[in-house]
């Protein structure tokens, strides 16, 4: 089979169908629902895309945190033939269960907790075969506007649309956002929403026993009434599938080619829209405060009845465009060009720089003081180089860029002069360098400065079914392991001088290897030791690629379940004496010597 051929005919066949069904007239009745997509259960259980499903999930899911199996990527790929094979025949045979959510709860940037669910690999693989057959169908039916966890498309296309929207003369804005839409749109509405498109029940009764697999809290299984996981694969597709009709009543309150001509002609106001996920804009031209809030109105009503969501009226705001409006983390506004004139401007907000520093904080400073200088600084560098191909599309990125890194040079400076009780004189002349800091020249923390402002607005590349990327696929499915992991710290900086003294290869194969695939490994194991601080000593550290750590840990544990078994049979042969014999002529002397003592103290005592 070849996957990405049955993927454009999908697509090819879902375009068919939607022209179909707006070919319509009174003259000429259809049946809307006559050429469905159907057999795609038929799909879930072929190798070749049940194999596809599970290298993109392998790919995405390594060093994640584990569902409540706990089979970690790793895990699986070793009984990949056989994990899959068994997967497919449940499939197969209808005898497939997911297993339930493993829930964690991660911070928010409003300083709330936000619940995600962990689903396991087997069900992973699952959602992502679902989202490979469902992507080209619904591609053909969602509108251009639309542009969250969508192929090709990312929040900054999102903020170009906006500006071009402003740009041509759109005054009043209405900022909206749906209420809990993750956690609460209507399992009846993501079918049935299905059913329009798809006729196959098998698939979607798939589909309704994922969406209520129930959630593990505490070892205790509460069952889903409503609500898509989030940290799903297939989640934010089933959202779009939902949130499309939203798209085409707002399209519908628009004009458009002709008709938006003779609009503009005749004073009559205008309406266009951006969308991501659950967040949207829609800007109207020619029109008042009133006839927006009229709109507002309608969209509450239409979320409510046809998406089984409510219109969160906290966080959905009319705003002139010269007032200014927030979306998607950036504020834009109009502003004074050179000319006098008003031009739209992308800004970061002072909440953002805000935010970062936070970050910055829990990266740094708030670590335990046996994490070491160097894994500081690689957390921090990571903040500022997210944060800064994030907003390095604002019109103030430099200017703001420069007081991220002020904020961050002197964070990077206390936890270091905290780490090591040193004073700020000391700290600076041991590690600035310039305007950057860093306990060594390869290991410095980023600077967002370094990074150059990028004005790109090019529109999304048009969708090609079997060849396309998802960019908010690493957002949606986070890195859980980074609020529960309980690692000893304390390796970085040692883990950097191995590299640099190995030549930067791995001392067992010769692979080349740099710091983000390759392990600090103990010559000595660390139990052979008294205490940490003697084997954590750069003699007894080499540099292994990730494959002959693990094989070096697994001959470990081997070598140790060995003695442990080999220890217990001679306790159940001879007794618990026979542990003499394996504690050698030093122990046998010195048990020796101990008894003397102890006799010689009697007969002293008596």
């Amino acid at each position: 089979m070849n996957v990405n051929g049955v993927q454009r005919r999908l697509w090819e066949q879902s375009r068919q169908h939607r022209a179909h069904r707006e070919s319509d007239v009174p003259l000429f009745p259809v049946n809307k629902y006559e050429k469905r997509i159907r057999g795609l259960m038929d799909l879930m259980h072929q190798p070749q895309w049940i194999a596809a499903a599970c290298d993109r999930v392998l790919q995405r899911s390594r060093g994640k945190a584990a569902g409540v199996d706990g089979v970690t990527a790793a895990d699986f790929q070793k009984q990949r033939r056989t994990e899959l094979e068994t997967l497919r025949q449940e499939l197969r045979h209808g005898k497939y269960q997911p297993q339930p959510l493993r829930r964690v709860m991660i911070p928010k940037a409003n300083g709330k907790l936000r619940p995600l669910g962990i689903p396991c690999l087997r069900d992973k693989i699952v959602q992502e075969a679902i989202r490979m057959a469902l992507e080209p169908i619904f591609e053909a039916e969602f509108h251009d506007s639309s542009y969250g966890f969508r192929p090709n498309r990312s929040t900054h296309h999102a903020i170009f649309r906006c500006r071009q929207m402003m740009h041509r003369g759109f005054t009043w804005v209405i900022e909206g956002d749906v209420k809990a839409c993750f956690d609460e749109i209507s399992h009846k509405a993501i079918l049935s929403c299905l059913r329009e498109k798809v006729m196959d029940n098998k698939f979607l009764g798939l589909i309704g026993r994922l969406l209520k697999a129930g959630v593990n809290i505490d070892g205790a299984v509460h069952p889903t009434e409503k609500g898509v996981p989030q940290g799903g694969v297939v989640s934010p597709l089933l959202a779009n599938v939902v949130l499309n009709k939203l798209d085409w009543f707002l399209h519908g309150q628009g004009q458009h080619g002709v008709a938006a001509e003779q609009s503009r002609l005749n004073g009559r106001p205008n309406v266009r829209f951006v969308r991501y996920a659950d967040d949207w804009c829609v800007f109207i031209t020619r029109g008042s405060k009133r006839y927006a809030g009229e709109l507002r109105d309608q969209i509450q009503s239409l979320l409510l009845r046809e998406c089984g969501v409510e219109l969160s009226l906290e966080k959905t705001h009319i705003t002139h465009v010269r007032d200014g409006f927030d979306f998607l983390g950036f504020h834009l506004e109009l502003g004074i060009g050179k000319d006098g004139k008003y031009v739209p401007k992308i800004k970061v907000p002072r909440k953002a720089v805000a935010d970062a520093v936070q970050s910055l904080n829990s990266a740094m400073r708030r670590r335990p003081q046996q994490e070491s200088a160097a894994c500081r600084i690689i957390r921090g560098s990571a903040v500022v180089r997210g944060w800064s191909n994030y907003f390095k599309i604002g019109h103030n990125f430099s200017k703001v860029a420069g007081l991220l890194d002020h904020h961050a040079f002197w964070i990077a400076a206390k936890a270091l002069c905290r780490k090591f009780d040193l004073s700020t004189a000391q700290c600076l002349a041991k590690y600035a360098r310039g305007s950057a800091i860093g306990v060594s020249k390869g290991c410095t923390l980023q600077r967002a400065s370094d990074i150059k402002m990028s004005l790109d607005f090019r529109n999304p590349e048009p969708y090609t079914p079997g060849t396309t990327t998802y960019p908010d696929d690493l957002d949606w499915e986070a890195d859980f392991q980074m609020y529960e992991s309980h690692k000893r710290p304390g390796s970085m900086d040692f883990k950097v001088l191995a590299l640099r003294r190995d030549g930067f290869r791995c001392r067992k194969c010769g692979a080349a290897v740099t710091c983000e695939n390759s392990e600090a490994d103990h010559i000595q194991p660390v139990s052979s030791f008294a205490h940490f601080a003697q084997a954590h000593l750069l003699e007894n550290v080499q540099t292994l690629c990730l494959a002959c750590h693990q094989e070096k840990t697994r001959a470990g544990r081997v070598k140790k379940h060995r003695e442990s078994r080999m220890l217990g049979n001679l306790h159940v042969r001879f007794g618990v004496g026979a542990e003499v014999e394996l504690l050698g002529p030093h122990h046998l002397n010195a048990k020796s010597a101990e008894g003397e003592t102890r006799r010689g103290e009697d007969s002293h005592g008596d």
